[in-house]
């Protein structure tokens, strides 16, 4: 006789783990931090698609489940609409893909969120589950987490496994431990499920809309203090051109007409960015894109290679203009390096943003504003100061807070306090760009219409 969906939600419940491939219908939610700019560290909620829910969607559809993302950063109250309660699981991603790195530590923001939904059926993942898997989910009040990356196991899930890799139960009192799945090939991940969002509701305001994630490598082979990487594990992982072209051809379908590339350190393998590079050129698909990357792993050779492929934005990680901080983090990193880097992607063609920390361990009021006397000099199309975010798996946590410290502060100690360091970080990127210097280099570099867009995002910055 056939079960009844009543009957599959009670075997869900009661089972907790052992879904007995009786779950026909997923829900997976990207949630809603608030405003554009939003919390206590002013966290830059950018609409990029949520690409990991993309792989998880893949992997239940790969095995016959009906399927359905909801994404509030990029429609928010798309949830009210929903039906949360008809859903046999529920996945919500406390941070996904391009918040692996800098999660959102506004809990409170997720409140409303995870009381619309059946707790009995829900599921989280993200850095925060990752890094403190018992207070998070003591926190929200959820039972089950998965830590490290997700595809693995909600691939179990899918087919109904009685152990699901890297799976914490929470009771109230007890919290079950779990190591992350073991890494797998990106080759071997499910294959993300663009069609499933609306391309007209993402972008990126440097760039352009329609807005397609990708990610050609996952990790990063260096181990900066401040950085988390505790969603990625130890390996430095890369995909197959043609696995990369096919899974760009399908946003392309799907009507993404830009793309960012999420890798954390996208040039390290000169080899791989021009065979992709090339690939893209024969493609003929006339994509716009962006990365991020260090400053030292690029060349002329390399960024002209790029540009020609369409790549108009590169993302530099500076961090800090005094030599001394920077070697503080361990990022081995020269500001000989940077210069060279934003000169040479300027002479190819490419727009520049270059990243800035403020707050750091050690550092003073002074160092600050050399940081901004250097950006200014370094002269990037655009700047991003923020104020630096201890996170918990990071060796500056560990070093300040201590491993039973606060689980999510919003900043180190020092000469300022944390709103001090907001107004300092938002005094800085409003005079950076809003100065008669910052609007030439954006007019220059990106015309009228690009610099009244990025003017007006400026404005809605300085007055959240």
């Amino acid at each position: 006789m056939a079960t009844t969906s009543g009957e599959r939600r009670g075997l869900v419940a009661a089972a907790k783990v052992d879904y007995c491939g009786l779950v026909p219908h997923a829900l997976l939610i990207n949630p809603s931090f608030g405003s554009l700019f939003s919390g206590r560290v002013r966290r830059y909620n950018r609409r990029f698609p949520p690409l990991c829910l993309l792989h998880v969607a893949g992997a239940f559809r790969e095995r016959g489940w009906t399927v359905r993302v909801i994404d509030e950063r990029a429609e928010p109250g798309a949830l009210l609409r929903a039906s949360p309660g008809d859903a046999d699981l529920v996945v919500l991603a406390l941070s996904p893909l391009d918040r692996w790195q800098c999660p959102n530590v506004d809990f409170d923001a997720l409140d409303t969120t995870v009381a619309r939904l059946p707790h009995d059926r829900l599921v989280v993942y993200g850095a925060q589950v990752t890094t403190r898997p018992e207070w998070t989910l003591d926190r929200l009040g959820v039972s089950r987490g998965v830590v490290g990356e997700p595809e693995a196991a909600m691939c179990a899930l899918a087919v109904g496994e009685r152990e699901v890799p890297a799976l914490v139960q929470w009771d109230g009192v007890h919290c079950t431990t779990a190591e992350p799945a073991p890494l797998a090939s990106l080759d071997a991940l499910p294959f993300p499920a663009f069609d499933l969002l609306d391309a007209r509701r993402y972008r990126y305001e440097v760039l352009g809309d329609r807005l397609a994630l990708f990610e050609l490598t996952r990790g990063c082979p260096w181990r900066c203090r401040f950085c988390l990487l505790s969603m990625y594990g130890k390996k430095y992982r890369r995909k197959t051109i043609d696995r990369m072209m096919v899974e760009i051809r399908a946003a392309w379908a799907a009507g993404f007409r830009t793309a960012y590339f999420q890798d954390l350190e996208f040039t390290i393998d000169h080899t791989l960015v021009t065979a992709l590079c090339e690939a893209l050129r024969r493609s003929g698909l006339p994509l716009r894109w962006a990365c991020q990357t260090r400053p030292d792993t690029v060349d002329a050779a390399l960024l002209t290679v790029m540009r020609a492929a369409g790549c108009e934005l590169i993302h530099f990680g500076v961090e800090s203009g005094v030599p001394a901080i920077v070697e503080r983090t361990d990022k081995g990193q020269s500001l000989d390096a940077v210069r060279r880097a934003v000169a040479e992607a300027r002479a190819v063609g490419m727009r520049t943003l270059c990243y800035f920390l403020l707050g750091l361990p050690g550092e003073s009021l002074a160092d600050m504003h050399a940081t901004l006397r250097f950006a200014e000099a370094l002269g990037p199309t655009y700047a991003s100061f923020q104020v630096a975010t201890p996170y918990p798996g990071t060796p500056f946590h560990a070093e300040v807070f201590g491993e039973g410290g606060e689980p999510f502060p919003d900043h180190f100690p020092g000469p300022l306090s944390a709103p001090d360091l907001r107004a300092l970080a938002r005094q800085f990127t409003v005079s950076y760009h809003l100065g008669a210097r910052g609007l030439r280099r954006r007019l220059k570099d990106g015309g009228v219409r690009s610099a009244g867009r990025e003017a007006a995002l400026l404005i809605r910055y300085a007055a959240s």
